[in-house]
């Protein structure tokens, strides 16, 4: 990439985190990146106030909330960990054609791996919801 083509794609990038929200048009990447941020700083949000004062317990429907927003969170980062450090599922990379190719998404084995942390995310998601909105009520949590 030459000097011209670095300082192109930096000037598109700079959006800040505003540009974390420009998924129209984009692959599901994309849009997994932005529920990742954004689970990542509820996480830690909630995390704050409950370190702070451990007797915070924010209730019934929010504890089915924040064990969805979790477990989005898990499954995906189990994702970007196999690929991303163990790198599974990363194939040979493809010949980009600008600036006619379209985006080209998850293909092979990354789409199996994208179908199961959902899958995954769906399983834990019911579960912890289940246990939140009626289990725990009836033993008196």
């Amino acid at each position: 990439m030459g000097e011209r083509e670095y300082l192109e794609y930096y000037a598109l990038n700079r959006r800040g985190v505003s540009g974390w929200f420009k998924i129209r048009g984009y692959v599901l990447e994309r849009k997994l990146y932005l529920f990742h941020r954004i689970t990542g700083i509820l996480i830690v949000l909630f995390m704050l106030p409950h370190f702070y004062s451990t007797g915070w317990h924010p209730g019934l429907w929010w504890d089915a909330l924040l064990g969805i927003i979790i477990t989005f969170h898990v499954a995906n980062g189990i994702r970007l960990t196999l690929l991303e450090l163990l790198g599974i599922g990363i194939g040979k990379p493809l010949l980009v054609k600008k600036p006619f190719q379209r985006p080209v998404s998850i293909e092979g084995k990354q789409r199996y791996l994208l179908a199961l942390t959902i899958l995954l995310f769906l399983v834990l998601a019911i579960i912890w919801s289940y246990y939140a909105v009626l289990v725990k009520p009836l033993m008196g949590g």
